[in-house]
């Protein structure tokens, strides 16, 4: 979560290649403010999954904001969706943003992202994540 935002003393901006590519897509999100929601109002063992949608095109970006018990490193999972129109354009920031991660755990693309099925499935929530008891929701933004 922390790579999200770029840091210039007590101030937080939006990373400069992960804001480039939302614009591209068509997603408006306050980086920034997804950042401090996560931090000062997401308790451990508590968060939801939030869907953001283009306005421009058939893009999606959908990121679980789930924090476990025993994460310490602050961990999200973030999926995409991303128009076949713009993806040449996307493609090279998003690759820079993971490139630059103090964590990378996985990069990966594929034409059907089974993940994001399941994370974009209204059917499947309330999820009762059991480690926590906590029953996750999912949240569109329009």
């Amino acid at each position: 979560m922390s790579d999200l935002v770029s840091w210039i003393g007590d101030e937080h901006s939006p990373n400069a290649d992960l804001a480039v590519a939302l614009r591209a897509i068509g997603i408006e999100l306050d980086v920034a403010e997804l950042y401090s929601f996560y931090f000062e109002s997401t308790p451990i063992g508590a968060g939801d999954v939030h869907v953001y949608s283009s306005a421009a095109n058939e893009s999606i970006l959908v990121i679980n904001l789930y924090r476990d018990l025993t994460d310490q490193l602050d961990i999200v999972t973030v999926s995409l969706r991303i128009d076949p129109i713009v993806f040449p354009l996307v493609l090279p920031h998003l690759r820079r943003f993971f490139d630059a991660a103090e964590c990378q755990v996985l990069f990966s693309q594929s034409s059907h992202s089974k993940q994001l099925r399941l994370l974009v499935d209204e059917s499947r929530y309330p999820i009762l994540v059991d480690e926590s008891g906590y029953r996750q929701q999912i949240i569109f933004h329009v």
